[in-house]
């Protein structure tokens, strides 16, 4: 792979044979709740289904692993164990680079149902997964340059992604450790890829929600960014939010108010966004647009794919853009590298 040094790597290599044929030699019950085995390309989750050593069997159907769709959901693995297995770049999984390390992390989420009287007896949880493989540098004789077209064809850069999401201090210099807001603070949200400097690439993000719960379907629920990249939050009379000036083109920034649920006891809230990667041409279907002076504008130039945010920005050929007639036909243009959903929470707000 590519790091984000320009330098190439090869990674160590691993067994490739799925290791849950073996798993049978790992008891669940002299170990933690929850234990990991990481293969050369998926992650396999083994849960014990007293995961709160409660006397209590959560059931498969309140566990996921980050991104909740069927794909990450657990299975039954025996009486008494669930098991998930995702391979390394799916359920929201993001990569990083930890000294001669790749580290692929994500979360394992449990989101406890409501009996038939609408109560829960134990709280939501969120536990991080990791896993972490040796790299090895080498040095090629080929001269690593910057090319103008340097993948051919946008599949073959996959491999190269990986997502980032996280909170930010108020500097945004570092990860904000806590989680834990009060009513009246300001969010800094962080998204990036971890890709080749030179890739000509950028981030956007195609949509956002926030929901009680970590599923983007679940209700209630506030989309604050839609139609392709619109932050239509920060046109709510008394929003500060966002997006804030790009400093590199793979790291995408964005201020948002903290907020609660109108009449929602709960406190807990989880922020779901559907980035992409997207070439450098801007166009009305991969942007980054804010609210402000009355007008929409665009985080990077051309202000004008901006107009659609007031409609529909989801057009498929020059004749029926309207307003946006002027813009050239590969502005309407659909193309992306890469897609990812990823998922921040849970949020605690408190007043």
């Amino acid at each position: 792979m590519i790091g984000p040094d320009s330098r190439q790597y090869k990674v160590a290599s691993l067994p490739t044979e799925d290791p849950t044929d073996d798993i049978t030699d790992v008891s669940l019950s002299s170990v933690a709740p929850v234990h990991v085995l990481c293969t050369e390309r998926s992650m396999i989750v083994l849960i014990r289904a007293d995961l709160n050593s409660n006397r209590r069997h959560v059931t498969a159907e309140e566990l996921s692993l980050g991104w909740s769709t069927d794909s990450c959901k657990a299975s039954q693995y025996s009486d008494t164990e669930y098991v998930i297995k995702a391979d390394l770049h799916q359920c929201g999984s993001e990569l990083s680079i930890d000294g001669d390390h790749l580290v692929y992390s994500n979360r394992l989420i449990y989101t406890p149902r409501q009996n038939s009287f609408g109560i829960v007896r134990t709280s939501a949880a969120s536990i991080p997964i990791e896993c972490h493989y040796k790299r090895t540098h080498f040095v090629s004789s080929i001269d690593m340059k910057p090319s103008s077209d340097p993948f051919t064809s946008p599949k073959s850069a996959v491999e190269l992604i990986g997502f980032s999401f996280h909170l930010m201090t108020d500097d945004w210099r570092t990860k904000r450790s806590s989680y834990v807001y009060h009513l009246g603070e300001v969010m800094n949200i962080q998204a990036s890829f971890l890709m080749a400097e030179y890739t000509p690439f950028r981030l956007v993000m195609d949509s956002c929600v926030v929901t009680l719960e970590p599923n983007a379907a679940s209700i209630p629920r506030y989309v604050f960014v839609q139609n392709h990249g619109c932050l239509v939050d920060s046109k709510v009379p008394d929003s500060s939010a966002r997006f804030m000036a790009r400093k590199q083109n793979h790291v995408l920034q964005m201020q948002m108010d903290v907020f609660r649920f109108y009449e929602d006891h709960r406190n807990a809230i989880y922020i779901t966004c559907q980035l992409k990667i997207v070439d450098m041409d801007l166009n009305i279907m991969n942007k980054a647009c804010s609210y402000s002076g009355n007008r929409w504008l665009s985080l990077d130039g051309k202000d004008e794919v901006c107009e659609c945010c007031e409609n529909t920005c989801d057009v498929l050929n020059q004749e029926h853009i309207g307003n946006w007639s002027r813009l050239p036909k590969m502005s309407v243009s659909k193309d992306t590298t890469e897609s990812n959903t990823v998922l921040l929470g849970p949020i605690t707000v408190l007043d």
